[in-house]
């Protein structure tokens, strides 16, 4: 990965995606890329992969890559795409493939080195993603390894955050002080370790009592009133 790379979340919806190759590592791509438009072109595809083409999930494309005619499978294919992920078991291919893509204007992913688009190793729970990539993929497994540990008690906290943020929107100005009041929930350790026991009834009410504490009376009223089963009643 070069320093000209920016990590981006990209909605893929709607988006074409196009992926040569049936293998495994084919398939892999394909449960990554799943919420595009996508499309797999091989001569033989896994079972994996002919099992998403029948949920709907994806397209596939039956073309003998390494022949001029499904070479020319391929190109139709690019049509429109937004990324071309070459992932045969033959380099040469995948650069011949990778070359026809970028002259059409489509982003590549490339399995054999670092293209346009780095696919970074991925935690996520939720509404919490977290993307690591060092150009050592083994490096970048093994923090994902360290990071999954944590990574639930994250979203646990989103969540609860999301409520409280819900709520003070309503009764709350400026955002600024919105954002102290969440910050001041954060740094609870008391809410922590609720999370981290599993204690999610405890944990919301220990959240707004801390920002109560930081309300006018008015606010207060307004906030317990809106309130619902999910925050200080819970």
């Amino acid at each position: 990965m070069s320093r000209s790379h920016v990590p981006l979340l990209i909605d893929l919806k709607g988006r074409r995606i196009v992926i040569f190759g049936g293998g495994d590592v084919a398939e892999r791509k394909a449960r990554l890329f799943a919420q595009g438009d996508l499309a797999v072109v091989s001569r033989d595809f896994t079972e994996g992969i002919l099992r998403m083409a029948s949920d709907g999930i994806l397209e596939v494309l039956e073309a003998d890559l390494t022949r001029e005619d499904g070479l020319e499978i391929a190109e139709r294919a690019l049509e429109g795409a937004f990324i071309a992920i070459p992932a045969t078991s033959d380099q040469e291919l995948n650069a011949a493939l990778e070359d026809i893509a970028r002259r059409k204007g489509v982003l590549v992913n490339s399995v054999d080195r670092a293209g346009e688009v780095v696919v970074p190793s991925i935690v996520k729970r939720r509404s919490v993603i977290l993307a690591i990539s060092t150009g050592i993929p083994a490096l970048s497994r093994y923090i994902r390894m360290r990071l999954e540990r944590d990574v639930e008690v994250y979203a646990l906290m989103a969540d609860l955050l999301r409520s409280i943020r819900n709520d003070l929107k309503k009764n709350v100005e400026p955002q600024s002080r919105r954002r102290d009041l969440l910050w001041s929930v954060l740094s609870d350790s008391s809410v922590w370790s609720c999370l981290e026991n599993g204690d999610i009834a405890g944990a919301h009410e220990k959240a707004y009592m801390r920002v109560r504490e930081n309300l006018t009376p008015d606010e207060q009223d307004n906030l317990d009133a809106g309130d619902s089963q999910e925050g200080l009643d819970k």
